[in-house]
């Protein structure tokens, strides 16, 4: 190919502009390692109303785009910013987007995603086209983005613009799928020939997630384990078969750490840095961290990190269950995030019986959460599953010891120390109960109170390597096979 490959990358999030989970980070710093190979890249996302994207530098492109929804034109102004390498477009609508959530409330989602989101994604289609930008691959993530691939197949498959543009659809977490009821088909645009179990229609309802897989180029997902799982009735949350069917256009590539941004050597949010020859300094920012927290703790007791959503995906319903037992054991817990209301209650109660020893911050700022990463000795990551995981990679970066659940991207990364042969990163658990979970904290601790054992642990965390520099280079391959596919090859 003579010029540049040009791609779209699509996004409803895009850290640290609006995050709820992992591909927000994803779509922050893939684009910027994808530009680096030499490909022109383009982010388009929702302007939501929050002081992150207001303040942020940006400039008006385009300011009555008329999009189709349903059988109205809606308006929507398209703004735009320099990222260095790489360039983020804003579609813009206040009566979709000037909102405090990106979803919705914490107790439920917003009644009119359906519109909101066929709105993004056509808006998305029409800007580009009107504006007459080159593309070569249009890659979405997750449910919110799904109708492109659809659209492109549909309303816009006569655009001799539009005839060589391959697809790529990531499915970060298989457990968010867009259902709506069967009348939101009528927002796009579509007869109702599309409303049936071979395209649209799942158990009778309109499911934006499965009509990305069927209608997209190509499709993967963020580990090799991840993309077993949901192809079994077990994990697949009703997919498996659906996957299972576009096996041969179905791919998976891990997701990658930015090792600019977590780099313990350089880190400017840590008390001290550090590195893989040099450990010492990593006890003064344990030490920040106890401090910065109120915790009455001697930098000697094991301190146990967790940065998550508070959500029983995520574990928190068996760590709860264990909690008691953890709390009596001579150790220290730091949980960082918020989450379901429910969890946020039962452990601020938890909190206020163990103040010495137990510290709970709902504020997800950016320093604390390099600070509990850096400061921690071990990462508690007790998740029921987990596409593909980023903070265990963080961990590693730091040499704080990962204890996680071996599911998907977990259980490919984290290798269990064995005493047998000194070899391993981290502690694994596999059956999903609180009695799991404690045995492999008290296997860890036991390895804590051996230091040699432990300096072994961790050096083998930090020796990983996990950046993004390979997973780009698997995403532009993954890129050329769209094309070669799409274009008939």
């Amino acid at each position: 190919m003579s010029h540049k490959l040009r791609v779209i990358y699509v996004s409803a999030e895009f850290s640290p502009l609006a995050k709820s989970g992992e591909l927000a980070d994803v779509a922050s710093t893939l684009p910027k390692y994808l530009s680096s190979l030499g490909m022109e890249i383009s982010i388009f996302m929702p302007k939501y109303r929050n002081p992150e994207i207001e303040s942020f530098p940006k400039e008006l492109v385009m300011r009555d785009l008329m999009v189709p929804v349903g059988g109205e034109k809606v308006k929507a102004c398209v703004y735009k910013s320099e990222l260095g390498k790489h360039d983020i477009y804003f579609v813009d609508n206040p009566k979709y987007f000037w909102r405090d959530y990106i979803y919705g409330p914490g107790k439920g989602e917003y009644l009119d995603n359906d519109e909101r989101f066929i709105f993004f994604n056509r808006g998305v289609l029409e800007f580009l086209l009107k504006a007459k930008m080159h593309v070569d691959i249009i890659h979405c993530n997750n449910w919110p983005t799904a109708l492109i691939p659809v659209f492109l197949q549909t309303h816009y498959s006569q655009q001799s613009k539009f005839k060589n543009v391959a697809t790529v659809f990531t499915l970060h977490n298989v457990a968010y799928q867009g259902e709506f009821p069967p009348e939101t088909l009528a927002l796009t645009g579509l007869n109702w020939n599309y409303f049936n179990p071979k395209q649209l229609a799942f158990n009778g309802k309109f499911n934006f997630l499965k009509a990305g897989v069927i209608f997209s180029d190509v499709l993967n997902t963020v580990s090799s384990a991840y993309k077993r799982e949901i192809q079994t009735e077990k994990h697949g949350f009703g997919l498996h078969e659906i996957l299972k069917n576009r096996r041969g256009v179905f791919f998976s590539i891990r997701n990658g750490l930015d090792y600019e941004m977590w780099n313990p050597e350089t880190d400017p949010y840590i008390a001290a840095n550090y590195s893989l020859s040099d450990l010492v300094s990593k006890k003064k920012c344990k030490r920040d961290l106890i401090k910065e927290l109120g915790l009455s703790l001697s930098v000697k007791t094991p301190l146990v990190g967790m940065v998550s959503y508070l959500s029983s995906q995520k574990g928190f319903d068996i760590l709860l269950q264990a909690m008691d037992e953890l709390m009596e054991m001579d150790v220290g817990l730091v949980i960082l995030g918020k989450g379901h209301e429910e969890y946020e209650n039962r452990f601020l109660n938890i909190q206020k019986k163990y103040p010495q020893k137990m510290a709970l911050e709902f504020e997800m700022n950016p320093g604390l959460v390099h600070k509990v990463v850096a400061g921690a000795d071990i990462f508690l990551i007790p998740s029921l599953y987990e596409p593909c995981g980023l903070n265990q990679l963080c961990s590693f970066r730091y040499g704080t010891v990962p204890v996680v659940r071996a599911t998907g991207g977990l259980g490919e990364t984290v290798k269990p120390f064995s005493l047998e042969t000194l070899k391993g990163n981290g502690f694994v658990f596999r059956e999903y109960s609180p009695q799991a979970l404690l045995t492999s904290i008290k296997q860890a601790l036991s390895c804590y109170n051996k230091p040699d054992y432990w300096q072994k642990i961790m050096k083998a965390g930090l020796r990983e390597n996990f950046s993004w520099d390979t997973a780009a280079r698997k995403y532009a391959r993954l890129y050329q096979n769209a094309l070669e596919m799409k274009r008939g090859g």
